[in-house]
């Protein structure tokens, strides 16, 4: 039996309707009340190489899976009677997804576990059989989620417990983010810290029983873990399931009323000034990384910064340390740590603490991410490596996840967390025996290639990864140049040959590569508003066109005949699953961020319209309350509210950015609808910054975005006007050249009859700075 040490030996965790947990040994859990004292056995996970438990964050994951406590009732109350009996449904029973809708699903139709897609008709189906559901949440771009699974299937035992106890669910979370999120919320709400892949068991009515995400902890055998839990859960269930039923209805019941917190009564229009601070400070100059960004893309986060050394109300020292932030971030984390030299594109993140040993994944979602990153980097700094390095994630995106109907596979993954064989780790002897010696000398500098493995001990304490090297660059080319004392021209030649042999290599140690080729609305969306950035930092016109193409592509592929959003296409069709609220807000959001370098009204048309369907299709008339989705396909009616942003998961805050969409589109025109939303919604808003800057770093780099200038450009546009507005960080609004009302526009009032013919005014935090006809005089205004 595993043994706990003084310190893991601690008084826990919840409290729920009266019962008070308290972990009072390994192997024993006390509920306590007034009326009763009753023992629930429950084994945790062990270390198998010690007899000790593998983390406290693996008993804490064991303890939060101990079930809605209510579920657990007195062994003194009887059951009650069930008339209706088991009936057998027999494709229950087999593995149903073979014609799934998602490269992760097919991937799983050879498991054998009984693996079913999500959908309402398998709870009814469940009920049938009187079971419950077992329901994995995960996705065919995460590595956890696939390791995991493959765990799952090596082993025959836990396949069996499955197959036997509960119906079982593969939900891919790139069709149903909108449940991912929902799972989120509850580990949220039970104190559990956030990652994926999620576990749930749910009764057959669509309650939920258990939840807890899986420990990214290489000790923690995850087959052993799912099937002590699952026998856990089938014993609570076969003792009384009509109190579990109950119990957990009421208490999810209880849990869901206070989803949303309250919103903040203090509107200080300085707090999201205070909040990008309190994000910056999240920086170690030591190390030069950020602390507690989770699964937080980090380009989010240079982003956040790169935008916020432009806002008009911080100091010059302030903008200052922003952008050397900035450039530091993207030198150590990005550039020097998650660019893969072989294949190009981004990695999605970090194992663990330094950028050493990066997930082998590479997401559609982090690639526009740090394009959009780069590129505004470069436009702030002038600084050529991060518009290269932003040019190389653009061709991987367009060469590697491009698909033959014209949309972007969400990504793929290289390699899954198994070190074993791994395609993207190489020994010393490997490099030796593949590469010329110059080419290795070479090779050692500019990856930082060691005969013991350049993982540190850090971030691999149990030496799984000995002897192991990752390639990532540890040295920019000037650099290298310098150390090697080859000349520039040469260096390129030689890295190049480098590469292309070892990606050749690389190619033929593996064929296990997962791709995931569906496409969703939201990550288009995202890619759309990185070229529309590209354009806007290099005045290079194929990026603006790159960006029509690609909402042209949304527009008419992801809307169906009726002129409705939907979330997915997979094979070249239009997936039935209606969009969510990141859908619509991401669209949205690139909608009006292509009207504003074009000033095409059909954009601005088509953002007011995805707004508008947005607020009629998820939206509250009362309070302007976003759902996620409507949930149609739901057992148990679910209102999931995407009000945070979830670092581990990486998610969009729909809240956050249906609050900056509408105070967009306000702009240019006025609205009470528009208003009252802004309104209802800002609360809830600035309380999520007081959680949590980076939970909403949506909303802070949109709005630090809206405290740029805003430049009226008076129709017919004057092509050098435009020209120059466009290079510049700032909004940009057409005005009609007639018929203008002072209620139309605002911010600038009964002053936009004073906009020259042909000309610009700009205004900033309400003044107006002036009015010009001349390119180089608004120049000078903008700045």
């Amino acid at each position: 039996m595993p043994t706990l040490s003084e310190k893991e030996l601690h008084h826990c965790v919840m409290t729920r309707n009266n019962y008070s947990i308290f972990l009072v040994h390994p192997a024993r859990i006390k509920l306590s009340s007034q009326q009763d004292n009753v023992y629930l056995t429950m084994n945790f996970i062990s270390n198998p190489r010690s007899s000790r438990l593998a983390t406290p964050l693996a008993a804490t994951a064991a303890f939060s899976l101990l079930i809605m406590i209510n579920a657990c009732r007195p062994s003194s109350e009887k059951d009650e009677t069930n008339e209706n009996q088991a009936v057998h449904v027999p494709h229950l029973h087999q593995n149903n997804l073979k014609n799934a809708q998602s490269s992760l699903l097919i991937s799983q139709a050879t498991s054998p576990i009984n693996w079913q897609p999500w959908s309402k008709k398998v709870f009814a189906d469940a009920a049938k059989e009187k079971k419950t559901v077992f329901a994995f949440v995960g996705s065919g771009t995460d590595s956890y989620s696939m390791s995991a699974l493959r765990q799952l299937n090596e082993s025959p035992l836990t396949c069996s417990t499955l197959n036997d106890q509960h119906v079982n669910i593969l939900v891919d979370s790139n069709l149903h983010p909108d449940i991912e999120f929902f799972a989120a919320t509850l580990c949220l709400k039970s104190g559990t810290p956030v990652s994926s892949p999620l576990l749930i068991w749910f009764s057959y009515e669509g309650i939920p029983i258990s939840w807890i995400p899986i420990s990214r902890n290489r000790e923690l055998n995850i087959a052993e873990f799912i099937s002590r839990t699952s026998n856990t859960v089938s014993r609570m269930w076969d003792d009384s399931p009509d109190y579990v039923l109950s119990n957990s209805r009421e208490n999810f019941i209880q849990r869901m009323a206070s989803s949303l917190p309250a919103p903040a009564e203090d509107q200080n229009p300085l707090i999201p000034i205070r909040a990008t601070r309190q994000a910056a400070s999240l920086f170690d100059p030591t190390s030069s990384t950020v602390d507690g960004m989770g699964g937080l893309s980090i380009a989010r986060y240079i982003e956040l910064l790169t935008t916020a050394s432009r806002h008009p109300d911080i100091s010059s020292t302030q903008r200052e340390r922003y952008m050397k932030i900035s450039k530091l971030t993207a030198d150590n984390m990005m550039l020097s740590g998650l660019i893969d030299p072989l294949d190009g594109g981004i990695y999605s993140g970090m194992q663990q603490s330094t950028t050493a040993l990066p997930i082998f994944s590479k997401e559609l979602r982090t690639q526009a991410y740090s394009m959009s990153a780069l590129y505004s980097l470069y436009q702030a700094s002038g600084e050529k490596r991060y518009l290269q390095a932003a040019d190389a994630i653009a061709a991987y995106t367009e060469k590697k996840l491009l698909l033959p109907d014209g949309g972007y596979a969400l990504g793929m993954i290289n390699a899954d967390n198994n070190a074993h064989d791994n395609p993207c780790t190489w020994t010393l002897e490997e490099l030796e025996a593949a590469l010329s010696a110059e080419e290795l000398d070479t090779c050692k500098l500019a990856f930082g290639i060691k005969g013991l493995g350049n993982i540190p001990l850090v971030d691999d304490r149990d030496r799984t990864y000995f002897r192991q090297n990752t390639l990532t660059w540890k040295m920019n080319p000037s650099e290298l140049s310098s150390a090697s004392g080859i000349d520039a021209s040469a260096l390129n030649k030689r890295l190049e040959s480098i590469t292309k042999k070892l990606a050749k290599l690389r190619t033929e140690k593996t064929s296990a590569t997962q791709h995931e080729k569906l496409s969703t609305a939201e990550t288009t969306a995202l890619l759309a508003r990185s070229y529309i950035m590209a354009y806007r930092a290099t005045s290079d016109v194929k990026h603006l066109d790159q960006a029509k193409k690609i909402l042209t592509f949304i527009r008419d592929q992801f809307f169906n005949q009726t002129g409705a959003l939907h979330h997915a296409r997979f094979k070249g069709q239009l997936l039935k699953i209606p969009a969510v609220g990141a859908d619509y807000t991401r669209v949205c959001q690139a909608s009006l961020d292509l009207h504003q370098v074009t000033l095409d009204p059909t954009w601005l048309q088509l953002a007011s319209d995805l707004h508008h369907r947005l607020t009629k299709n998820l939206g509250n008339s009362l309070n302007y309350h976003i759902m996620e989705s409507m949930g149609a396909d739901y057992p148990y009616p679910f209102s999931p509210y995407q009000f945070l942003t979830f670092r581990d998961l990486d998610n969009s805050n729909t809240w956050n950015l249906t609050y900056t969409n509408a105070k967009r589109l306000s702009s240019h025109q006025t609205s009470k609808e528009l208003q009252a939303q802004c309104d209802e919604l800002k609360g809830i808003t600035l309380t999520t910054i007081k959680m949590s800057p980076l939970a909403s770093v949506d909303f802070l780099t949109a709005d630090a975005k809206m405290q740029l200038p805003m430049v009226y450009i008076k129709r017919p546009i004057a092509p050098e006007l435009l020209k120059v507005s466009i290079k510049n960080p700032c909004q940009i609004i057409a005005v009609p050249d007639k018929q203008i009302s002072e209620n139309q526009y605002p911010e600038l009032g009964s002053k936009v009859s004073d906009i020259p013919a042909q000309g610009a005014t700009v205004i900033q935090n309400g003044k107006i700075l002036g009015s010009t006809t001349q390119a180089e005089e608004l120049n000078q205004l903008i700045q």
